[in-house]
């Protein structure tokens, strides 16, 4: 989706929870609708990604758990989740980036009790305090910098953890 069509989402998406007859009106306002829209928003890549990672993981391994007589959480805590785990990490970190930098749709959804990091900026730099929005901006930088680390950090600890199968 194009920045235009996410423009359009934020401009639906406010004009529905503001509708008088809508019954999620009690939504707009709400960090709640903040985060389904951007899980709305970012959903179809983790989509995809997720159900690409779980095409890659081959078939028998449901039969053969299944003829041994394991139960299908057993097989997906031992055998799927250890499989799809660097791309659950990848997906939590594409969520939480995003999430963290997104402006297109929630400048439609805020108020002034929600206003995300990326909406005050554009705010602080349209009232003319430039530097305070760089330094804003630094600052959300240097978070999503940390948390990025961090996740790799635990990435490669899960990793020799549970895919030293893979290096041999």
């Amino acid at each position: 989706m194009d920045d235009r069509g996410t423009i359009r989402m934020g401009e639906g998406q406010a004009f529905f929870f503001n509708a008088p007859w809508n019954p999620l009106a009690f939504l707009y306002g709400t960090m709640a609708l903040l985060v389904l829209n951007t899980v709305v928003h970012l959903y179809p890549v983790c989509h995809l990604t997720a159900t690409t990672a779980l095409k890659a993981i081959d078939r028998e391994f449901e039969s053969v758990s299944a003829s041994l007589k394991v139960s299908v959480a057993r097989t997906l805590w031992r055998v799927t989740l250890p499989l799809c785990l660097p791309t659950l990490l990848d997906m939590w970190i594409f969520f939480f980036l995003n999430a963290a930098t997104t402006l297109s749709g929630v400048i439609f959804l805020y108020v002034s009790d929600t206003k995300p990091a990326s909406v005050a900026i554009v705010n602080m730099d349209e009232a003319g305090a430039t530097a305070s929005a760089a330094a804003m901006a630094v600052v959300i930088v240097v978070a999503c910098a940390g948390v990025k680390a961090a996740q790799l950090a635990v990435a490669a600890l899960l990793d020799r953890a549970t895919q030293a199968w893979r290096r041999r």
